[in-house]
Formats: structure tokens, C-alpha cells, sequence
């Protein structure tokens, strides 16, 4: 569905048993959605890698504060989120098996561009990354483990190997990206800019896509997947960051760890489901994965605009009170303090120029 999994869909035994199902599959359309989804990965960890060089990744490895305590949001607080919303809102036992997974999966590219626009720290998301994808393997299963008793555990299927994959996708393209930031430093911020672009731009065709492959993803979804769905992620953000400001981390660092702890890689989620469940179950456990993948986009979204406006207005203050200190200190005259005529104020204003 998203970012991290080459081929989400990979259980293709599963995937030809059902011949109603079968016949909803454009073939097409589907390799299509797998080139797309590599080359949207590929192009946003390029990106970012062009951004970042080995000493910022290098400060955050050799302390580690913001790495442990991102971990610790995304791999304790997340999946005890997932888990008491399951609980409370009495979600059906196969939509409760989509919530679960998709709470404990680790960080994707996704949100390493959101750090980007959103004036993050980059080195840092792209090492949270790296570290939950590695992490994955023993705390999905344990995760799993301890918040299934709405699920099968036993049948759970984690692919261990497709993680690993995701790992090598992520690191690759972002050690290139560095490389040409250390080789061309000034033609660098152009390709953060064209893989960032063009992340964005793939994810959505590859939600579209997705509504063509399963065309009733969408019949009698309850109340409780649209709320759930629409509050996890704000959830996931909205902790994080708190939890980051309470312990004095900067601010650049606080933003990161937040959109890390709540943008989760839904690919991951799509290659656990696909190996795991039968073709039939698929389409009741994906449905809160497309819906989280939605909202995260919106929420996304949302958050990079909000946050390029708080940067303008910000800007614009700070240039106003840089012009009134200029007229206290050079000029000795405060303009929002009328004691002298406009005209004479303006004539000093003058002069200053």
C-alpha cells in the first residue's frame, strides 16, 4: 500500500485459490503498483540522503537519547495505543488483526520527507528508520505476542525476510544520496527537492491504484475503523512529541520523533497480512491499513502546511521586531510609541536608509 515492501502483495498461493477474487485482479495494474512502490522508496531515501552527511547520522549513533526514546514511542507507547482503542471500541476480530500489526510496525520513508518539510532533523528520522526496521524483527513478534488475544498469534506469519529487504532499500539509496552530497554539494539540494516531489506524487497514484486491485475494500465498514483509522496517527504525533518536549530534546527533535512515532510503514503491515491470511480474510484485514494510510497522508499533509504558514508568520515577526529594535537602538525612537510627529518619524526613517 505504501513504502518499505517491494511487492506487498507476495502470497500469490493464496492470491489464485480464489477465482471470484481473481477476476477483480488487473495483473497490470498490480506489477505496475509494485514498480511504483520501489521507485517511490528509491527516490525519497535518495532524496533525504542528499541532505544528510555521515557526521549528523554519526552524532545521533553516538547519542543515542532521541534515537532510544523514538524507539520507545514507536515499539511500546504505539502498540499500547493500538491495543486499548481495539478494547474499547470493540473492533471485530479481523479489523482488531489490522490494527495491531500496523501498531507495531516500524517507521517508513514517508515519514522521513515529512521531517524534511517540516524542518526536522533528517540525520535523525533517517537513523530511527534504519534502527525500528532492525528492531522489527524481534519486537513485531513480541508485540504481536502480548496484545493478541483477539488473534492468532501462532498463524501470524512475520516476514523476517521481506524486512531485511526493506532495511537494504532504505540504506541503499540514502548511502548514494550522501555520497552525492559529499562529491556535489551544490547540485544535492536539487535532487532532495525532485525526490521529495516525486515520493508524494507516487504515494497517491499508488493509493488509487489500490482501490482498482481491491474494488470492495470498502463494503460494511463500521464507525469504529473510520475513528480509529483517523486517530492513530494524530495519536501517534501528538505523544511522541510531547513526550520528547518533556524531556528537554530540541526542537527540530521533538518534530521528528513525533512524525516518526506516528507515521508507520504501512508496507510492512501489507507483506505481514498477505503472507500470513488466506486471499478472502485479505480484504477484511487490509481495510484499516488503507484507512490509516489515508489519514496519514491527509494528516501529512495538513502538517506541512501548517507548519510552512507558522514558519512565514514566524519570519514576519521576526523581521518586525528586528525593525522596531533597529529604531529603539539606533535611532532612539520607538514607532509603537507615538511621542513624536508621523511626519518627523518618517523623515528618521529616511534618513536611516
Amino acid at each position: 500500500m505504501l513504502i518499505g515492501i517491494p511487492r506487498p502483495y507476495t502470497n500469490m498461493d493464496n492470491y489464485t485459490e480464489s477465482s471470484n477474487s481473481t477476476n477483480t485482479i488487473i495483473p497490470i495494474l498490480k506489477k505496475t503498483h509494485d514498480v511504483l512502490v520501489i521507485v517511490i522508496l528509491v527516490s525519497i531515501m535518495f532524496g533525504m540522503g542528499c541532505c544528510t552527511t555521515g557526521k549528523q547520522l554519526w552524532s545521533h549513533i553516538r547519542r543515542p537519547v532521541s534515537l532510544i526514546i523514538g524507539m520507545i514511542c514507536q515499539f511500546v507507547i504505539m502498540p499500547l495505543t493500538g491495543f486499548t482503542l481495539v478494547k474499547l471500541l470493540s473492533i471485530s476480530p479481523l479489523h482488531a488483526t489490522g490494527v495491531l500489526i500496523v501498531s507495531t510496525c516500524p517507521g517508513g520513508a514517508v515519514s522521513n520527507v515529512l521531517t524534511y518539510f517540516c524542518s526536522g532533523d533528517v540525520p535523525l528520522s533517517i537513523a530511527m528508520t534504519t534502527w525500528s526496521t532492525m528492531i522489527a524483527l524481534g519486537m513485531m513478534p513480541l508485540n504481536l505476542f502480548m496484545y493478541g488475544s483477539n488473534i492468532a498469534t501462532d498463524d501470524v506469519v512475520i516476514p523476517y525476510v521481506n524486512i531485511l529487504l526493506s532495511l537494504i532499500y532504505i540504506t541503499s539509496p540514502v548511502a548514494a544520496g550522501m555520497l552525492v552530497r559529499w562529491k556535489f554539494p551544490k547540485v544535492a539540494p536539487y535532487f532532495t527537492k525532485i525526490g521529495s516531489i516525486v515520493g508524494f506524487g507516487g504515494i497517491t497514484a499508488a493509493q488509487v491504484m489500490e482501490i482498482f486491485i481491491f474494488p470492495d475494500l470498502f463494503e460494511d465498514i463500521t464507525w469504529q475503523i473510520y475513528f480509529t483509522s483517523s486517530l492513530q496517527p494524530l495519536l501517534g504525533i501528538t505523544v511522541g512529541f510531547t513526550i520528547s518536549w518533556l524531556l528537554k530534546r530540541p526542537p527540530a527533535s521533538c518534530r521528528t520523533i513525533g512524525i516518526e512515532s506516528g507515521i508507520q510503514n504501512i508496507g510492512t503491515a501489507l507483506s505481514v497480512i498477505s503472507l500470513s491470511f488466506d486471499f478472502e480474510k485479505q480484504k477484511e484485514l487490509l481495510v484499516f491499513p488503507w484507512f490509516y494510510a489515508m489519514t496519514m497522508l491527509g494528516v501529512s499533509f495538513l502538517l506541512v502546511l501548517a507548519y510552512q504558514v507558522y514558519k512565514r508568520c514566524s519570519a514576519s515577526t521576526s523581521i518586525e521586531v528586528t525593525s522596531r529594535q533597529y529604531n529603539i537602538e539606533i535611532i532612539g525612537i520607538d514607532p509603537q510609541k507615538p511621542s513624536i510627529s508621523a511626519e518627523k518619524y518618517n523623515n528618521l526613517q529616511q534618513m536611516k536608509y
